[in-house]
C-alpha cells in the first residue's frame, strides 16, 4: 500500500511538471540566432604541447559559425587538477581592431578552464569583411606555490 502511494504522488508531480512545462511560450524555447547560426566548425587547429615536445595536452581551435561569428576554444585532453589553469585567446588583425585579444574571462566568454573543467571559449566576434583575420593561442599555467606560470602555449595559423 505504501509503494502504490508513493506511485501516486510520484505520478501526480510529474503531471504537475507537464502542467508547468506546457505553459512555456514556443518562442520562449528557441533562440532563432542560435537556430540560424548553426553550423560551427573549427577552421584551424593546434596541439597544446609541454615545451613544444608530444605528449599533446589539449587542444586550441579556431572556430567559425553560419553567421561569421568567430572564436577560440580550448579543450585540454583531461580534467585539470588543482592549482592548474588555462585559457584561449582570440587575436583579431584588420577592421580597425588590429591586435584585439579576447580570453575566455572576457566579457562574453565563459571562464578559464579550472580545476575538475576540460574546455572554455572566448567570447564570439562578428566579422563579414573578408580584409579581418583571427588566430587562437591557448595558454596552460601552473601555480606551484608562487604565482601561477605558463608551462606550455600553441597557437593556430592566422585565418579567416
Amino acid at each position: 500500500m505504501k509503494t502504490l502511494g508513493i506511485l501516486l504522488s510520484t505520478a501526480g508531480l510529474a503531471g504537475v511538471g507537464v502542467i508547468a512545462l506546457s505553459a512555456v511560450p514556443a518562442e520562449a524555447a528557441v533562440d532563432s540566432t542560435a537556430a540560424s547560426c548553426s553550423g560551427a566548425r573549427s577552421i584551424s587547429s593546434a596541439p597544446m604541447l609541454r615545451d613544444h615536445q608530444p605528449p599533446s595536452w589539449g587542444t586550441i581551435r579556431l572556430v567559425r559559425d553560419g553567421c561569421s561569428q568567430y572564436w577560440a576554444e580550448i579543450t585540454m585532453a583531461s580534467p585539470l587538477v588543482a592549482n592548474a589553469k588555462a585559457n584561449a585567446f582570440l587575436v583579431q588583425y584588420g577592421g580597425g581592431n588590429d591586435g584585439r585579444v579576447l580570453s575566455c574571462d572576457s566579457s562574453g566568454g565563459n571562464g578559464s578552464v579550472i580545476q575538475g573543467q576540460r574546455t572554455c571559449r572566448t567570447p564570439k566576434v562578428k566579422a563579414t569583411s573578408g580584409s579581418i583575420t583571427f588566430a587562437a593561442i591557448g595558454r596552460e599555467y601552473h601555480n606551484y606555490g608562487g604565482g601561477y606560470q605558463e608551462i606550455s602555449e600553441n597557437a593556430t595559423k592566422r585565418t579567416r
